[in-house]
């Protein structure tokens, strides 16, 4: 079972059913195509910062190995721990971005895969929508002799 976490688009982009028609689910997965493919893949889910910093370790990585002498084995071994780190931190990345982009968590859902996951959401979201607050709050009738009553831990009106 995978768990997928359930993004929904900011206020304003529609009612509350459009809302949750425009979610995004992100599994919580090892992304492969990001670990592979690292720089290719931020620049297709559109992460230019994080693009940005991946180009720019990868230049001081070339430069370190042409300049300063560093092994062929230790800049392998940074290539793959940065892509293992993006592989890892891909979904969580996009996450973020949305985040950014006014974009709210509504749900974390445990699936199989991503068609279960979509229908266990929808079938949740659809359903279960709490009872809506009353818009005049019922008035509290005013006892005119004796104390008030108390709720709390004191048992006088007046404190300790």
């Amino acid at each position: 079972m995978a768990f997928y976490t359930v993004l929904i688009p900011p206020p304003g982009a529609g009612g509350e059913r459009e809302e949750i028609e425009q979610a995004r689910l992100l599994p919580e997965s090892f992304t492969w195509s990001a670990f592979v493919f690292t720089g290719f893949w931020l620049l297709s889910k559109r992460l230019w910062l994080a693009t940005i910093i991946f180009a720019l370790v990868w230049g001081a990585l070339y430069y370190a190995r042409t300049q300063l002498g560093l092994t062929a084995g230790a800049a392998l071994l940074a290539q793959f721990a940065i892509g293992l780190f993006v592989g890892f931190e891909g979904q969580n990345l996009i996450a973020r971005k949305l985040q950014r982009q006014g974009w709210r968590l509504a749900d974390v859902v445990e699936a199989s895969d991503l068609a279960s996951a979509e229908r266990r959401y929808f079938e949740r979201a659809l359903t279960a929508r709490p009872a809506p607050l009353p818009l005049d709050p019922v008035p509290v009738p005013r006892q005119s002799s004796g104390p008030l009553p108390v709720i709390g831990l004191f048992p006088e009106p007046r404190g300790r």
